[in-house]
């Protein structure tokens, strides 16, 4: 199991390879700039070493800051990174843009990513959840991760991974009562709120971001997984936060990220009514003109997904895992929507 486990990322490596060398990554680029797309990145956490050590958070998540360093250094220098408003213009061509976005509202995003995004002009989008701004470790998928990881024996990643999958398909009461019985369980760890680094970010410090140019958006008040709760639950999640934000910063709140990237019919409907102009899903694929604006694409990108055998950040990585990935999912998409009989369908998220 261990040499498969090694394997993976080193075939992942090589096809990476293979389609640079080939001309595919390329192409992909091509085709995506000729039909004026963004590519919408999500992140979610920028740390650094120590911090990437002992956060609770899970690795699908994080990002080292010198890999983002990276990272942001080679998008500045070969594509045109853009805000919300310059990604809903027409691109008469050039480079290819591209959007970054976080979700959460992580301390980190303020003292890790926005330095470096300052440094290279990058404009930064920031999804929070208001009514959890200024926590220590504010969302359960953590505290979760503390209870499962400090138990007797210790659960494997994979194992926290698959336990935190199931409890976001439950009610937040089905949830709640799963981990306060975790709770009881490790009596030792019954405060799993201690410090470790997991903290979003106070309404000062959006304050002052705000001021430096981020742009802030709503990712509901408690960080609700839509679809698992009341229409009008959702409704008051949705219209607290975007009150919450426009009331911190006086300015409009009208784009949304959906909680785990799940939303529904009900869902859409209220974020048009409450006068929300685009909403991101966690769907991969490139954002077009003929995109759902209540649907933007987004790719995420975690250390895993753009650091290569040698530890550090791959260009080609990158480019496998956010252009390719995304041009292969706008094709098959188009490709279904082509079908005879096709009915469009609306994705989960």
């Amino acid at each position: 199991m261990s040499h498969f486990v090694w394997a993976r990322p080193m075939i992942r490596e090589a096809w990476a390879g293979l389609l640079q060398i080939s001309g595919c990554l390329w192409w992909a680029n091509r085709q995506l700039r000729r039909q004026g797309a963004v590519m919408v990145l999500t992140f979610h956490r920028v740390l650094d070493d120590a911090e990437f050590q002992r956060t609770c958070s899970l690795p699908g998540i994080l990002m080292r800051r010198e890999t983002f360093a990276r990272l942001a250094s080679y998008v500045a220098a070969k594509y045109e990174a853009v805000d919300f408003e310059r990604a809903c213009a027409a691109a008469p061509g050039g480079k290819m843009r591209v959007m970054f976005t976080f979700d959460d509202g992580w301390m980190d995003n303020y003292t890790h990513a926005l330095p470096v995004a300052r440094a290279h002009k990058i404009p930064l989008t920031i999804f929070v959840c208001t009514g959890l701004n200024g926590r220590t470790q504010p969302f359960w998928p953590e505290q979760v991760t503390a209870l499962l990881r400090n138990g007797t024996p210790p659960a494997s990643i994979a194992e926290i991974e698959s336990a935190i999958g199931l409890l976001k398909t439950c009610t937040p009461p089905q949830r709640e009562a799963h981990v306060a019985k975790l709770r009881q369980t490790r009596p030792t760890l019954r405060n799993v709120n201690a410090y470790n680094g997991d903290r979003t970010v106070s309404w000062d410090d959006i304050r002052e971001m705000d001021a430096a140019g981020v742009r802030f958006g709503s990712h509901t008040h408690t960080h609700q997984i839509l679809p698992n709760v009341p229409v009008e639950t959702g409704r008051q999640e949705i219209r607290e936060s975007k009150h919450a934000l426009e009331a911190a910063i006086y300015k409009r709140c009208d784009i949304f990220a959906y909680p785990n990237g799940d939303s529904s019919p009900a869902t859409r409907r209220i974020l048009s009514e409450e006068g929300f102009r685009g909403a991101f899903t966690t769907e991969p694929g490139a954002w077009t003109s003929a995109a759902d604006p209540l649907a933007i694409p987004r790719v995420n990108v975690c250390e895993a997904k753009v650091v290569g055998m040698t530890g550090r950040f791959s260009p080609t990585l990158f480019e496998y895992a956010v252009i390719w990935k995304a041009w292969r999912a706008l094709r098959a998409e188009r490709r279904l929507s082509a079908e005879p009989h096709h009915q469009p369908v609306l994705n989960k998220a």
